[in-house]
C-alpha cells in the first residue's frame, strides 16, 4: 500500500495547492440550492476496495480522477487508480499470492445538475491495465470500466461523495504474452472533489 500512496503523492499535492491558490474560497458561504456547474476542471481523489474477478487482485483501491468540460455536459474523465493485496492468479502466475495492479483510464463522464449541491454522475473509461504479481512475471492488459458516482458539495469548490464502478478485459501474463487471462473487478470507493 505504501507504493500506492507513493504513485498517488502528486494528486494529493496538486489537490492541496489548487486549494492554497484560491484563499477567497475558504470564506464562501456554504452551497445551498443547485450547484451551477460552472467550472471547467475537477480534480477528485478516492479510496476504497476491489473485488477482483478472473486474475485480478482484491484489496484496498487509490484512485485519482481529473474531469476537464468537453461541452455542456459530457466531460473528459482521465483516471489512475491502484489496488495492492492478495491475488487469485492461477499458481504459476502467482505463486507467492500477493499482487499489485495499475489500470490507466480515459473515457467520458456525464455529471447532472439537481434542485440540491447533489452532483451525481455516470462514466464510461477504457485503458490499460499492468499487473505485477510478486517473484513472477508481469502482466499488461486493457480493461474497459463503467460506473456511476455522486458529490455532494459543501462550497462550489469543495464536495465529498462515493463512486462504484464495474470493470472487465483481458490481460498477457508472462514475457511472451501467451498466456491470456480474463480480469475484472467491482470497485467501491469514496473521497473529495474539488472543482477549480
Amino acid at each position: 500500500m505504501l507504493s500506492s500512496v507513493r504513485i498517488l503523492a502528486p494528486i494529493f499535492s496538486a489537490l492541496a495547492i489548487i486549494g492554497h491558490a484560491h484563499p477567497a474560497l475558504a470564506a464562501e458561504e456554504l452551497q445551498g440550492g443547485s450547484h451551477p456547474l460552472v467550472t471547467n476542471d475537477v480534480g477528485m481523489i478516492h479510496a476504497g476496495y476491489s473485488t477482483g474477478f478472473g486474475d485480478s487482485t482484491s484489496g484496498p483501491r487509490l484512485q485519482g480522477n481529473y474531469f476537464h468540460r468537453l461541452n455542456q455536459s459530457v466531460w473528459l474523465d482521465m483516471q489512475m487508480a491502484v489496488v495492492s493485496q492478495g491475488c487469485n492468479f492461477n499458481p504459476t502466475a502467482c505463486k507467492s499470492g500477493y499482487s499489485t495492479i495499475v489500470d490507466i483510464a480515459v473515457g467520458a463522464v456525464w455529471q447532472f445538475q439537481t434542485n440540491s449541491p447533489i452532483v451525481p454522475y455516470v462514466k464510461v473509461d477504457a485503458g490499460p491495465l499492468f499487473m505485477f504479481p510478486q517473484n513472477k512475471h508481469g502482466a499488461i492488459g486493457i480493461l474497459v470500466r463503467g460506473g456511476l458516482g455522486v458529490h455532494y458539495y459543501f462550497w462550489r469548490w469543495l464536495g465529498v461523495g462515493a463512486e462504484v464502478t464495474g470493470a472487465g478485459g483481458i490481460a498477457f501474463i508472462g514475457l511472451d504474452g501467451r498466456d491470456v487471462s480474463g480480469v475484472g473487478d467491482m470497485s467501491a470507493t469514496a473521497g473529495l472533489a474539488l472543482r477549480y
